[in-house]
């Protein structure tokens, strides 16, 4: 068996997602021997730099500076025009300027000061969704990777891909079961919080899907404080605080769930919350009507919402009667009462700040 072989047989083996990664900066340092390696695993959002394995002269490296960062701006990349394209492998030259690498964090504050000067890509995609993306590091001294190096990490690069998109399936099928063990229960919203760390590692909701931009990142830190002072006044054997209705619904539920390896070994707590029985104005709009009816409450005009947006003024238009027609009003200042105004028993009043112009209390139906 050659090398190349045996390195697409190591992409499919089954095992856990740290095993995983080390199996494939392994295979590709077999096939380009290189000093350096990294592996990041997971779609596009903040999760993704921090889910790494890097290794540099054979040694496990940490990623420094990862909260909160997100992948494709650690490495200076656009996903949408990336995961069009069939093609997967890239040097560095082809990517960025020598001067322009160096200020992205990746390069800055973990590349740069290990000596690595070049860099050869692999970005892991199929179907117009990204799974994660790995690379391989020589320093100023070594050879530069080349064509016969992109080559080869292509011919690899299906077999990683189709390992990425086996592992990220029974990750998320384990710990979702993980948690329900914990929990007992399916129903609502289940978070695994890192209590340490303080951020949420996972997070799901059969009935309605997850969106982490907009489900999980603006209310982290609440959820967190929420948790935490749970678990601290059940250490104090005090009475439970009253559930507190965050913007994402009830905390029914905190369970303790420490040291289990699908969540890296950490000091976990394992989560269900109850959406509200009435759902928020902005639950039933996209994520494009949610930026619109956003910049029409910040008081923004028709011509300032088109630009900021990125779409023409009739476009606009048409979101704005859809706004209308689904939030059940007739113009602007019927809108922002709406989305500004808590429906009963539904908690907070909104996921919006208030308006900065008071005007449009009383009307600039602009867009109208």
């Amino acid at each position: 068996m050659d090398k190349l072989q045996s390195a697409q047989l190591q992409a499919v083996l089954p095992g856990t997602r740290a095993s995983f990664r080390r199996r494939i900066i392994d295979a590709m340092s077999a096939l380009v021997p290189a000093s350096g390696a990294f592996f990041f695993f997971g779609n596009e959002d903040a999760r993704a730099y921090r889910d790494a394995t890097r290794l540099v002269d054979g040694a496990v490296r940490p990623v420094p500076g990862t909260d909160r960062v997100r992948l494709s701006a650690a490495f200076g990349y656009d996903p949408a025009r990336v995961v069009v394209t069939p093609r997967r492998a890239y040097t560095s030259g082809e990517l960025w300027p020598a001067t322009e690498r160096a200020r992205l964090p990746y390069f800055r504050d973990a590349s740069g000061p290990d000596g690595f000067a070049d860099v050869l890509l692999l970005f892991l995609h199929e179907g117009g969704v990204l799974f994660g993306l790995a690379g391989l590091e020589r320093r100023a001294g070594e050879p530069p990777f080349g064509e016969a190096d992109k080559r080869i990490l292509e011919e690899l690069a299906p077999f990683v891909v189709a390992g990425a998109r086996a592992q990220l399936q029974h990750d998320e099928l384990a710990r979702e079961a993980a948690t329900l063990r914990a929990l007992g229960r399916a129903s609502g919203t289940l978070y695994v919080i890192d209590r340490e760390r303080r951020r949420i590692l996972w997070a799901a909701d059969r009935e309605r899907g997850i969106d982490w931009e907009e489900d999980v990142e603006p209310f982290e830190d609440q959820l967190v404080a929420a948790v935490q002072s749970f678990l601290d006044a059940a250490a104090r054997d005090d009475a439970l605080p009253t559930p507190p209705r965050l913007p994402i619904g009830t905390i029914v539920a905190v369970v303790r769930l420490d040291g289990d390896p699908l969540f890296g070994v950490a000091r976990c707590a394992a989560v269900r919350v109850e959406r509200p029985l009435r759902p928020a104005p902005m639950d039933g709009l996209s994520k494009r009507e949610r930026e619109i009816a956003r910049l029409l409450v910040a008081g923004y005009s028709g011509v300032n919402v088109a630009a900021i947006s990125g779409l023409s003024e009739n476009t606009v238009r048409t979101y704005v009667r859809r706004l209308y027609a689904k939030l059940d009003v007739n113009n602007r200042a019927d809108l922002v009462r709406r989305l500004m105004t808590p429906e009963p028993n539904d908690g907070p009043a909104s996921q919006i700040g208030p308006p900065p112009d008071s005007s449009l209390a009383v009307g600039d139906d602009t867009l109208d």
